[in-house]
């Protein structure tokens, strides 16, 4: 992918390096550095970085462009000055926000291209990384969600008593509301009762294993069942798991921890 560069400044030899050079590299735009300009610029392109190219530049114009990248900080951009030392030492001298890089002639189009590009690549993996690390987190806080499907109220309030704590729970009081809440919600894992009128839990659980985007989540059969017979037709439709009634607190909590943390 080629980063987007606004380049800025009076070094027009700078400046056409990148554009008869590096224009493989780099997405460019240029941009007087007024006030306006340079900020409307900024906003509009969102460029990924913004590179001063100092020649001689006037302190008042120096003091402009300083300005300009403190307010419009918040764009994300990084910023970037090349030129001699002594022009670089003086925008640093009298800048309040010091350059992300700073790149020092002389340097052959080559230097530039990679001191640049290997600048850029490190903030973008670090970026990236931050953001697998945010999403991580993210993940952690928020609290797994478990829909209860019982046609006996005292059952599901029961559930909710011993999960509460730990994770979101919502209730259906049998198939059809189930149904309903998984068209418009998301879930983590399926506690479902066996034996329940209209539509027993075997009809449940496949209904639902033919939704769009809830064939995999974690079903864990809920049943009051002893006969052998029944049982085996539980474990043939292959859910993650079935307790027996009456459920007991410690082993629920364990089965749910092993399927879904």
């Amino acid at each position: 992918m080629a980063y987007r560069a606004l380049l800025i400044g009076k070094n027009t030899p700078i400046i056409d390096t990148f554009f008869n050079f590096l224009w493989e590299s780099y997405e460019l735009y240029t941009s007087s550095t007024r006030f306006e300009d340079l900020k409307r610029h900024i906003e509009v392109l969102d460029p990924d970085v913004v590179v001063y190219c100092l020649y001689n530049e006037y302190k008042e114009e120096m003091s402009t462009v300083n300005k300009v990248i403190i307010k419009t900080a918040g764009q994300g951009a990084e910023f970037v000055i090349i030129g001699t030392e002594e022009d670089c030492n003086t925008y640093i001298a009298q800048s309040d926000r010091a350059p992300d890089l700073v790149l020092k002639k002389p340097l052959t189009t080559e230097m530039i291209n990679r001191q640049l590009t290997d600048h850029m690549d490190a903030i973008e993996r670090a970026e990236e990384r931050a953001e697998r690390i945010k999403a991580a987190e993210q993940e952690k806080i928020r609290r797994k969600h478990i829909l209860a499907i019982d046609d006996d109220p005292m059952m599901l309030k029961l559930i909710k008593e011993h999960l509460h704590h730990k994770y979101d729970v919502s209730i259906a009081k049998g198939g059809l509301m189930a149904y309903k809440f998984l068209e418009k919600h998301d879930t983590d894992l399926i506690l479902l009762d066996y034996e329940m009128p209209i539509e027993d839990g075997s009809e449940v659980f496949k209904n639902i294993r033919q939704m769009k985007g809830k064939e995999n989540i974690p079903i864990v059969f809920l049943t009051g069942l002893s006969e052998k017979d029944k049982i085996v037709n539980v474990i043939r439709l292959k859910p993650q798991g079935y307790l027996l009634k009456p459920i007991d607190r410690a082993n629920l909590l364990d089965k749910i921890d092993a399927l879904i943390g």
